[in-house]
């Protein structure tokens, strides 16, 4: 079950009708059995680990608010670790293996393994991993009530593809009233309207081109495979931001908060301030429970430098078990790393040409550079693999600059997608999206009604349908 789905759309109704109804004493185990089913929707046995890692995590916090037990924390964050790799990783890790030994002559053959990737993995058990770290730390009290501690990490609005939730945000919650508010509610249903546009009208109907293109990138020209990549640069950020939008609006209309995962990234003037921007959750946790414990930049600039270029390759295997999500992590810690050293050099070109922090021809120069970087970064983030990334960067700097051939899409079709990117631009550029619902709702009663009804008919008649359509394909799938 997705939230573009039917189920949902009878799920969602039901639950929040049934919560609202419910006395204060029900609404959560409610939720937490709501969440459940919603989980045991995707697969049965899937339940079975987030039922393990809840106990075991829940056990873990109750052992460490009687004693600062470093075993404890050991043991939980490598059962942790050891079931991200079992699920995630083995596979990938057996072929690495390998292609490493018949490169030195050995006989190997990678076993056929039918492991089945649980949904959301990732996601909870980050977040059941910066629990455990944060009561060990002192910086939450541990929970005492299983009931609480398991809908903290089984809340359906982000238990697939978060935001990563931090216990001192989300529990409180969970023990506060949440009365029904119409105003909060239609807020977080025109949120979800509009990630539901950002999927459906722009993130499924670039993925046709680009799909098209990535497919067989030595078919199409330079200025094809250019703005393939470029539509996959939108394409992912409309797919997770949309994403995000309708999982805050689902958490939203019953009166939660949940982390804000986006702002306006693509308005980033350097790659360390696009990761402030992008999936802040994640960015924020490998800050926390990895950069800063690793020495952070208190330990010299040598030691600082390695350590974003282990937590940016471990953010790239995180996305995925292939050597690609890897390339991808590392290019993005390279990055850094260079507009950190040629920072210096930078300022005093800008300065020669006389170019303030404020002019708008650097802010523009700054943050047309940091796109293209990103969306260099992005192939191989697309790619199947290191050969077809290489042949795309290839073929944008050689052959032939236009082929007649067919990108997916027909001319409608572009101008739909052009259309729905200039609102999306509209939206960023005021700087908005996140409170966007609230904006709308202070508009006088024709102005709203007007914004809703567009986003609907937009979702049904410019919405990507059809054959070969998957409701349930988010790029961020690739994190489960």
């Amino acid at each position: 079950m997705t939230f573009l789905s039917a189920p949902f759309f009878c799920f969602f109704p039901v639950t929040v009708l049934v919560y609202f109804l419910l006395p204060r004493r029900g609404k959560n185990l409610w939720l937490l059995l709501a969440s459940w089913f919603f989980y045991l929707c995707a697969k049965p046995v899937y339940l079975t680990l987030l039922l393990a890692v809840i106990a075991t995590s829940y056990l873990t916090g109750r052992i460490l608010a009687g004693r600062k037990s470093r075993g404890a924390l050991a043991a939980c964050l490598g059962l942790d670790i050891v079931l991200l790799f079992l699920f995630k990783y083995l596979h990938f890790a057996l072929s690495l293996a390998g292609q490493l030994l018949r490169a030195a002559g050995a006989y190997f053959s990678t076993p056929a393994l039918e492991i089945l990737l649980p949904v959301g993995i990732s996601f909870y058990l980050f977040q059941a991993m910066g629990y455990v770290i944060d009561v060990y730390r002192g910086k939450v009290e541990a929970e005492e009530s299983f009931l609480l501690y398991a809908l903290f990490l089984s809340f359906f609005p982000q238990v697939v593809s978060g935001p990563i939730g931090r216990a001192d945000e989300l529990l409180p919650q969970f023990r506060t009233e949440h009365p029904f508010d119409y105003d909060r509610f239609r807020k977080g249903l025109l949120r979800f309207l509009w990630g539901a546009f950002q999927k459906m009208v722009l993130a499924d109907r670039l993925a046709v081109l680009v799909n098209t293109v990535y497919a067989a990138p030595g078919e199409f020209g330079a200025l094809q495979l250019m703005g393939a990549a470029v539509a996959f640069s939108f394409q992912i950020y409309c797919d997770f931001s949309g994403y995000t939008d309708m999982a805050l609006g689902v958490a939203q209309s019953m009166g939660f908060t949940l982390r804000e995962n986006f702002a306006q990234p693509y308005f980033a003037r350097s790659i360390s301030d696009f990761w402030r921007r992008w999936h802040i959750s994640l960015t924020s946790w490998f800050r926390d429970y990895l950069y800063i414990p690793l020495g952070g930049s208190r330990k010299g600039t040598v030691r600082k430098f390695l350590n974003v270029l282990i937590v940016f390759a471990l953010s790239g295997l995180w996305h995925g078990a292939a050597v690609t999500f890897v390339v991808w992590g590392a290019l993005n810690g390279l990055y850094q790393v260079a507009g950190a050293v040629t920072q210096p050099a930078r300022e005093r070109i800008f300065g020669a040409l006389h170019l303030g922090r404020e002019k708008r021809l650097r802010q523009g120069i700054q943050l047309l550079t940091t796109f293209g970087l990103t969306t260099v970064a992005w192939v191989f983030f697309k790619a199947s693999s290191l050969g077809t990334a290489s042949a795309i960067l290839r073929g944008m700097l050689h052959g032939p600059l236009w082929v007649y051939q067919s990108m997916g899409l027909d001319r409608w079709e572009l101008l739909a997608a052009a259309a729905g990117l200039l609102v999306l631009l509209a939206v960023d550029l005021r700087a908005a999206r996140r409170d966007l619902a609230g904006e709308w709702l202070s508009a006088p009663r024709p102005v709203r009604w007007l914004v809703l009804w567009g986003l609907l008919f937009a979702c049904l008649i410019f919405g990507s349908y059809g054959t070969g359509y998957d409701a349930q394909a988010f790029l961020y799938g690739f994190s489960f």
